[in-house]
């Protein structure tokens, strides 16, 4: 089908200057590809597509994209690079026939007719996206299953749409700009302001990961000083992301919820390991020591412009639903949102995973608690959904990965146990088996 596509648009191409200069520069490829991230690229060939639909004609612009194809990573495996060559036909081509069918204008005749090459353009890109969605939700079924494909069109394709759909109108200005007289110079006129505000969007991508990345090794060297909490930040991120998730967060909120997830703890950087360590009861001031954590963890974070919302968790997530928690001793919906998620599944790992001085718990026994403890110490709501979603879903407990409690050890209390039961959770359903 795309042979075809390609075979009838090279036989009927107008090879002018559009085509030949916006044909180099779609070869060029790594031009409109600047990396967004560390490892995805975004590409905006179809704008040189939409341009030469009104410049020198459908066939041109198909041909033009199959040209685009040519400038593939060598590193992608061959059939890859089939699939993302027949893919830019087919996209082109969709594109070029809803532009024909609706009597797109070409040439001299756009600056004439120039509300009909908006609006009929426009349409000619939403064929272009919608034909490229359901070729890359096809891949998808086929490699990974239909929840894949739904997941790709509800978290990238749907999200994604709207700003691509504008960015076609670049295409439209390159056009009338090349029409009007501008000519070759409409090219950089059009190109490289989108390409410099692109380089600094991927240059603040980078600074985002490299913070990241800093906050994780606080995290790795947090959970060094105690072998039964390692991995606890990983699991309570993966356990509110599935939370935010059942109750259909936004995109970005779900993104600074699983940030939270993984910060919460990040302050115990600065608790002594000595304290971390006691094998036995704490004193009043290694308590306050170990109850400073969050105040540390939002020192820490500082003024990271993404990591705003994630403050107010880290601060909040030992509050108690009855407001008996620290630090603020906030209660009810008064305790930042995203801190009510965090406590829940901060206790939930706690109670499955195995400490010095007690074994863990089951999933189902640990849920017990939870509701048994909701409206106490955790948002009932957000209690139901936790519980709901991993009854759904399963948990992995971490009490495979970390050693057999100390039988000599003294009975003691880890701080995220503190956020369960009463007078420092001691007494409470929730911490564990008296001594």
């Amino acid at each position: 089908m795309a042979t075809a596509v390609l075979v009838v648009a090279a036989i009927h191409a107008t090879i002018d200057l559009p085509t030949v200069t916006l044909g180099l520069l779609m070869f060029a490829g790594t031009v409109l590809r600047p990396r967004v991230g560390q490892v995805n690229r975004t590409s905006l060939d179809y704008v040189i597509v939409i341009a030469l639909y009104l410049l020198s004609g459908v066939a041109s612009a198909v041909l033009v994209g199959a040209v685009g194809a040519l400038s593939q990573d060598r590193r992608h495996p061959m059939l890859k690079k089939v699939f993302n060559g027949a893919q830019s036909v087919l996209c082109a081509g969709a594109g070029g026939l809803v532009f024909y069918l609706l009597g797109g204008p070409s040439g001299d005749e756009v600056l004439e007719r120039p509300w009909d090459a908006i609006w009929i353009t426009t349409a000619a890109n939403i064929a272009w996206l919608v034909v490229n969605i359901l070729l890359l939700c096809l891949v998808l079924t086929l490699e990974k299953g239909g929840a894949a494909a739904r997941t790709f069109v509800r978290r990238v394709a749907i999200p994604t749409s709207p700003p691509l759909i504008g960015y076609g109108l670049l295409g439209i200005l390159l056009a009338a700009a090349w029409l009007s007289g501008l000519g070759f110079f409409a090219v950089p006129l059009i190109f490289v302001p989108l390409y410099v505000s692109r380089w600094a969007l991927s240059q603040y991508e980078v600074e985002r990961a490299a913070q990241e990345a800093t906050m994780r090794a606080f995290i790795q060297v947090i959970e060094t000083k105690d072998l039964y909490t390692r991995g606890h930040s990983e699991r309570v991120s993966q356990g509110v992301s599935m939370l935010g998730k059942h109750i259909k967060l936004p995109e970005d909120r779900q993104l600074a919820l699983e940030h939270a997830g993984l910060l919460h703890d990040v302050g115990k950087v600065g608790v002594p390991t000595s304290v971390i360590r006691k094998p036995g009861k704490l004193d009043d001031s290694e308590w306050d020591a170990i109850r400073l954590h969050p105040a540390r963890g939002v020192e820490l974070i500082g003024d990271i412009p993404f990591l705003e919302e994630v403050k107010s968790a880290v601060l909040h997530h030992h509050e108690k639903y009855d407001g008996t928690g620290y630090p603020a001793g906030l209660s009810g919906k008064r305790i930042p949102y995203f801190a009510r998620m965090i406590g829940i599944v901060d206790a939930f790992d706690c109670l499955t995973s195995t400490r010095s001085y007690r074994p863990a718990r089951s999933v189902e026994e640990t849920l017990a608690i939870l509701i048994q403890d909701r409206n106490t110490h955790f948002d009932p709501a957000l209690v139901d959904a936790f519980v709901e979603v991993i009854r759904r879903e399963g948990w992995k407990a971490a009490a495979v990965e970390q050693p057999a409690p100390d039988a000599t050890v003294e009975a003691a209390i880890d701080h995220d146990d503190v956020s369960l039961g009463s007078g420092g959770g001691a007494t409470g359903s929730a911490a564990g088996p008296a001594s």
